[in-house]
Parts: structure tokens; sequence; C-alpha cells
């Protein structure tokens, strides 16, 4: 299991009022490629949930606090992916500069679990778990 942290300045606490759903990608599971779903372990909704992996992008959407969205299958996804999301209004992003020495996960199905374990300190946290 893979842990990896990224601090970004602040978020303003905010609910859904503010989100505007942009293009939410469909469901979609393939058994011969990577499934991977999102699930929101933070205490925050989140608003588009944009997920770029190594071979597409894809929008999950509004995420509410404790939900898990459906699978997306992809050519190739890692432990970790660039990750863009909203709080509110607050643009909160996990950057990656590259795959060097990574291995990816496979074919199967897999769940980024994202959290937000202090709001005012900022640390957005993911892990990747099998499924």
């Amino acid at each position: 299991m893979t842990f990896i942290t990224i601090i970004f300045s602040s978020c303003k606490r905010d609910n859904l009022e503010n989100c505007t759903e942009h293009l939410v990608t469909t469901c979609s599971e393939d058994t011969t490629k990577t499934n991977l779903r999102i699930k929101n372990i933070s205490k925050y909704d989140f608003c588009n949930v944009v997920v770029m992996t190594a071979s597409g992008d894809a929008n999950y959407g509004i995420i509410k606090e404790g939900e898990t969205t459906c699978y997306i299958a992809f050519d190739t996804v890692y432990s970790y992916s660039y990750i863009q999301l909203y709080i509110g209004n607050k643009d909160c992003k996990y950057m990656i500069y590259d795959y060097v020495g990574e291995e990816p996960l496979g074919v199967g199905k897999f769940t980024y679990l994202i959290d937000l374990p202090e709001y005012r300190s900022g640390e957005l946290s993911i892990t990747v778990q099998e499924d």
C-alpha cells in the first residue's frame, strides 16, 4: 500500500452549493484493463474530481463525504496520479512529475482513497488499495 501526501496553502470550507459539476466521465469496467474508482474518506464534499493517469483523464464529478465512485477503465495507472478537485471554490491539486521507477498497478480493480485529515493544515492524503 502506498501513502502519498501533498500540501497546499489553504482551502476554504464550503459546501456543494457553489459546485458546478463539469462533464463527468461515463463509468466503465474492462477486465483487461486497470479499473480505478475514488473514495472520499474525508469529512468534506469534493467537487469535480479529475484524475489524470498515464493513459488518460477522467472526471469523477461530485464525491460527497464517505462516497465511492464507480470504476473507470484505463490502460495504465500507477499508485498515484495527478489529481485536481475543489472543496467549495478552492482548487486543490496533487501534482506529479513523472513515474520513474514506478510499476503500473496492472489489470484489476483499484481505489484511490482521498482524505483531508486536518483541514487547517491543508494536507491531502492519497492511498491506493487493490479491491
